[in-house]
């Protein structure tokens, strides 16, 4: 016999357990949808068959307060309203002897929270995603405030889709937002005026967001994040993060400041200031094209046998200076080179697909670079990698050959294999459709191409 609810009787069936908050009596339940509505009256949720979230508060059984139960209500009512790709979408809700409960569309995610280590690019591209969801929901009317905003209510899949969760404390305000008469949030991540119940505004969330990305970036738990804070319960980003972009630096401070004047006005205007803002320098600092950016790389590196890999971290991958060059082997690189065009990775960042063949609609294209020595029959001039560090660039041209994308970090190659991946994100006004070409440089010396045909739908 189970040991889950029975939500039969509305149409569910519970498939595992997702996750629970005892003390507020929150369960949250991963189900299938079994059976259309009996009542006439009922609309339901789901198609039959698809996974959902099923949020149930248990108030009864756990003594939950009457405040708790109404953040629940409030979440109903925020996300009735809302219709965002980036904003798991409201589907029912009902009543049990227990409990209340709420039916949601199901992503299959991890947040950020339990997310292995996040690459420096990658954790600003969860910050776009993360601020366009934002700006949706301030240009709502009125604006919605989330006032929960930390890496356990981001999620991010597979396909690098970000998703923002859990509205129980979102704020529904009216011209200028109203102060709340409960003070809700989590400690370290609300801005002094939420904390203090002040008036909030659309700065409020920014201040979220940023101590979110502190603690990504710094590799801190949200529950840690109080180690982050100096004397004057400040995030001194120069000092813990010294080796960033002095420009995302102060990017990244202006959203954590405490008083609300010094932060961005909206989320709008902070995802127009960091658009263009690399985390770390780029070593093509002084381009004149706006689209130059430093390039996601990852090298996996594997040993003679081929069994296991290690990621190299982001201090191997931006470090100046830390590895003694060794001089570039003597070896026909591009002979063992492979270049794999695809629409995105999987969770051991091995791509999804191989393709031909893009449509400009697609969000983003990746460049999977890999150099394996039994790619071909070894001849008695083949050796293994010798650990080295590489200088290692991409750069895409689009149909009139105008360099459209370009990157350089460096590499470290050891054993018998290197693979690293480079990912460029379309344009809709700027990039055209045609024959792309792609290039791949070790040590300045071109030893990868390949072509690609962008369409235009």
């Amino acid at each position: 016999m189970s040991d889950f609810p029975d939500f039969s009787g509305h149409g569910y069936q519970v498939v595992r357990e997702l996750g629970h908050n005892r003390a507020g009596g929150r369960v949250t339940y991963l189900a299938t949808r079994t059976a259309l509505p009996l009542d006439k009256g009922e609309t339901g949720g789901g198609i039959q068959g698809v996974p959902v979230v099923i949020k149930q508060f248990q108030f009864a059984q756990f003594g939950a307060s009457w405040a708790q139960y109404e953040a629940f209500e409030q979440e109903i009512k925020v996300l009735r309203s809302l219709n965002h790709p980036g904003i798991p979408r409201y589907l029912d809700s009902f009543q049990m002897p227990d409990g209340f409960c709420m039916v949601q569309e199901y992503k299959d995610a991890e947040c950020l929270g339990s997310c292995r280590d996040l690459y420096s690019e990658e954790i600003k591209k969860i910050a776009v995603a993360v601020l366009e969801i934002l700006v949706y929901l301030q240009s709502q009317k009125p604006p919605v405030i989330h006032r929960d905003l930390k890496q356990e209510n981001i999620l991010v899949d597979k396909k690098r889709n970000v998703y923002l969760v859990d509205f129980g404390f979102a704020r529904v305000g009216g011209g200028d937002v109203a102060v709340s008469s409960v003070v809700k949030g989590t400690l370290g991540f609300m801005p002094p005026e939420q904390l203090f119940n002040r008036q909030l505004t659309e700065a409020s969330d920014l201040y979220s967001l940023g101590a979110t990305l502190i603690c990504l970036l710094t590799g801190t738990k949200s529950v840690d994040i109080g180690n982050l804070v100096d004397g004057a319960y400040r995030f001194p980003v120069k000092k813990l993060l010294p080796n960033l972009n002095p420009e995302f630096i102060g990017w990244l401070q202006k959203t954590v400041e405490p008083n609300v004047k010094y932060r961005y006005p909206n989320a709008a205007a902070a995802l127009q200031a960091m658009q263009w803002i690399n985390v770390y320098i780029s070593i093509q600092e002084g381009r004149p094209s706006n689209k130059v950016s430093v390039p996601i790389l990852i090298a996996l590196l594997l040993g003679s046998v081929g069994v296991g890999y290690a990621l190299v971290g982001v201090s191997a991958l931006f470090s100046e200076g830390n590895s003694k060059k060794v001089e570039f082997q003597k070896l026909d690189y591009q002979a063992y080179s492979q270049v794999t065009v695809t629409t995105g990775l999987d969770e051991t960042f091995k791509p999804v697909d191989s393709l031909k063949e893009i449509s400009l609609n697609s969000k983003a294209v990746y460049f999977y670079v890999s150099f394996h020595l039994d790619f071909q029959k070894p001849t008695a001039d083949d050796k293994p990698l010798p650990p080295q560090t590489l200088n290692s660039s991409c750069k895409l041209f689009n149909p009139a050959g105008t360099l459209v994308y370009e990157g350089e970090s460096s590499l470290i190659a050891e054993g018998n294999r290197l693979d690293t991946w480079c990912l460029h994100e379309f344009d809709q006004e700027a990039d055209k459709p045609g024959n792309w070409k792609f290039e791949f440089y070790l040590d300045d010396k071109k030893v990868a191409t390949e072509n690609l045909a962008v369409l235009s739908q």
